[in-house]
């Protein structure tokens, strides 16, 4: 007889049992314990912000855990780690580069001390995203655990609270060393013996490149002792002890303990400064010494300070109270009162109940409990407009004298009154400017009346052939069939020839491309896969928002000559290529074309503000409106 199969029993998953550790649940723990060996002995490379965020995950590891646990946080927060903001789109994409980011790090090395081995190591050996809860998972390379679990001897206890103000990774390190050497130092120092680093061996534990010690004195050594001295619980300072020539090749340190009562009251320091950073996260943020915005400390803000100019945490839709009190504040509702009628004010605190409901209401993307589409929208009017007082402004006479009425009259009110507040918060330029979409949806249609037929909605709508020879009123997809095709019917619409003449040459260049430009986003995604695709042929998005412009204007030369004078190349290019922070100028001149084509009535209303009269020379109603800082964008 044939021996018996025994039943097929599967392994749990290691995984599975692995312990989870949570950010929430760490808590003020910020305390990090580290081998002197990861320390002193590791060549690795880091960023700023990725020392920073691996910091605070080693935080999260408890002195009475036996295992390198699983470590959990939302998305929210790892981007906050990050240097990233949340609110800013894009999310998944933002946490999948991080996360690649550190992974790929070029391979690490540990030396144990006294031997003659060196392990290699990654930071991360796995990580799970859960776009459903919005929540991630990253498990640490498991050859870090020796030098991070049941430390018995020979590690180092740090405060990572003080590198949190740090601007140079190189400070972050030499701050990490001199906790790792300071009982060595102060050994010495009894025995009145200097306590000596090598130039090399300080070169590849900070990962700097330098070839000449003036570069490592300026860069490294002088940046790190003002931070050090300045910030943490430490005092550092280094003198030349060895020269070849003119080359030096070593350097003493003293490392001398700052009195606890000045080391607890730069703590405080530390945490009042992060705060007051948060409160003015809408000004110019100060780059980092690498020269990129992920690098930038300002950026690392681990506490929610409610303000009127920060954006709001997806995790207060979870929380209706919260989110009522953040929305008073961000429309600062002391101001409102003073200009609002009591009708107004009502309709404001309306518009509040109904976006509280919107930001908890459920849908596929949620994340932190928060309708990430809500919070994309409100957070965008936040951060342009610093805050959403001039958004309730502006609203608020047409939601008491129209909206909400009507809404009353719906068997479903509430589905209406949302898609209403959906829309306008899109359009948020409009009530910023003091424009109203009441005002303008007439005077589209007294233009419409005298300048051109009807526009149905060209998204849904049919479209009819012109008279031969005569000129279509409107753009058609067989127009967007082919680029050649594209780029000549907006010349016709635009009476090209003549609007160039009225353009300088700097304006005539901006022109040229915004018109190429134009007839890209009108056609791009031929294989139809854009659901804004009719055949293959013309991306009706577009077509649709043009085709607005010429039934208010007759044609496009409003919209295109607002833009070609604002991005006029004399000046405009300039401006691109003196900011530090764009690296890719050509991105942003195509992302502004197509934010222009789709809010066509936001470009036209700044522009005719800042001419002094509309495009059709009618008198300008707009009161006094500082226009650079309502449209503001970074």
């Amino acid at each position: 007889m044939a021996p018996q199969k025994q039943p097929n029993t599967q392994r749990p998953d290691d995984t599975a049992l692995t312990p989870v550790a949570t950010y929430s649940a760490r808590g003020n723990q910020t305390i990090v314990r580290k081998s002197n060996d990861l320390i002193q002995n590791a060549m690795y490379s880091l960023t700023l912000s990725q020392q920073k965020l691996m910091l605070h995950i080693f935080a999260m590891i408890k002195p009475s855990d036996t295992e390198l646990p699983r470590y959990e946080m939302s998305i929210y927060e790892f981007l906050k780690l990050c240097g990233v903001d949340p609110h800013n789109g894009s999310m998944y994409k933002q946490v999948k580069k991080n996360i690649e980011d550190i992974a790929n790090a070029k391979v690490q090395w540990i030396r144990l001390a006294g031997t003659q081995k060196i392990t290699m190591f990654r930071w991360l050996s796995s990580a799970t995203i859960d776009e459903g809860t919005g929540k991630i998972v990253l498990t640490l390379d498991q050859s870090l655990k020796p030098h991070l679990i049941q430390l018995k001897e020979f590690y180092t206890t740090m405060n990572i609270t003080y590198t949190l103000p740090m601007k140079s990774q190189y400070s972050i390190k030499i701050y990490e060393l001199c906790k790792s050497y300071q009982n060595l130092y102060l050994e010495k120092k009894k025995k009145g013996e200097p306590l000596v680093w090598s130039i090399e061996t300080l070169k590849k534990q900070v990962d700097c490149n330098a070839s000449n010690w003036a570069h490592v004195r300026r860069t490294v050594l002088d940046k790190a002792k003002s931070e050090i001295n300045g910030k943490t619980d430490i005092l550092f300072d280094y003198a030349v002890y060895e020269k070849d020539r003119q080359r030096v090749i070593a350097i003493s340190v003293t490392i001398e303990p700052v009195d606890k009562q000045v080391a607890d009251q730069k703590l405080n320091e530390i945490t009042k400064l992060r705060s007051k950073r948060l409160r003015k996260k809408t000004t110019a943020l100060e780059v980092a010494e690498t020269g990129t915005l992920d690098d930038d400390p300002n950026i690392l803000t681990l506490d929610y300070v409610s303000v009127p100019e920060t954006t709001i945490p997806y995790s207060y839709g979870a929380t209706p109270d919260l989110m009522a009190q953040e929305l008073g504040v961000k429309a600062e509702l002391d101001k409102l009162a003073l200009v609002l009628t009591p009708e107004e004010l009502d309709a404001v605190h309306v518009l509040i109940d109904a976006m509280v409901r919107m930001a908890g209401a459920p849908s596929d993307k949620m994340i932190d409990g928060g309708n990430a589409v809500f919070f994309q929208t409100v957070n965008n009017v936040i951060d342009n407009c610093k805050g959403l007082r001039r958004w309730f402004e502006g609203v608020a006479g047409r939601y008491a004298a129209k909206v909400i009425p009507t809404a009353r009259t719906k068997r479903a009110p509430m589905p209406y009154l949302y898609k209403s507040i959906m829309n306008d918060l899109e359009d948020y330029r409009l009530y910023v400017a003091g424009i109203g979409v009441e005002e303008l949806r007439e005077e589209d249609a007294e233009s419409a009346a005298h300048q051109a037929p009807p526009v149905p909605d060209l998204l849904e709508a049919d479209f009819v052939e012109a008279e031969p020879d005569a000129v279509p009123a409107q753009l058609t997809p067989d127009d967007a069939a082919t680029k050649k095709t594209m780029i000549a019917a907006l010349e016709k619409f635009s009476d090209y020839e003549n609007l160039k003449a009225r353009l300088s040459g700097g304006q005539q260049e901006a022109l040229e491309d915004i018109v190429q430009m134009t007839a890209y986003f009108c056609r791009r995604n031929v294989k139809g896969k854009d659901d804004g695709m009719i055949e293959g042929k013309a991306n009706m998005q577009f077509v649709g928002s043009l085709n607005r412009v010429i039934a208010r204007y007759g044609d496009l030369s409003p919209l295109f000559e607002a833009l070609a004078v604002t991005m006029d190349y004399d000046t405009y290019w300039k401006e691109l290529m003196k900011n530090p922070r764009i690296k890719n100028p050509k991105l942003v001149f195509q992302t502004e074309v197509e934010k222009a084509l789709l809010m066509p009535a936001a470009v036209l209303g700044e522009f005719r503000a800042r001419r002094g009269q509309d495009p059709l020379g009618a008198p300008v109603r707009d009161k006094d409106v500082d226009w650079l800082k309502a449209f503001e964008e970074v």
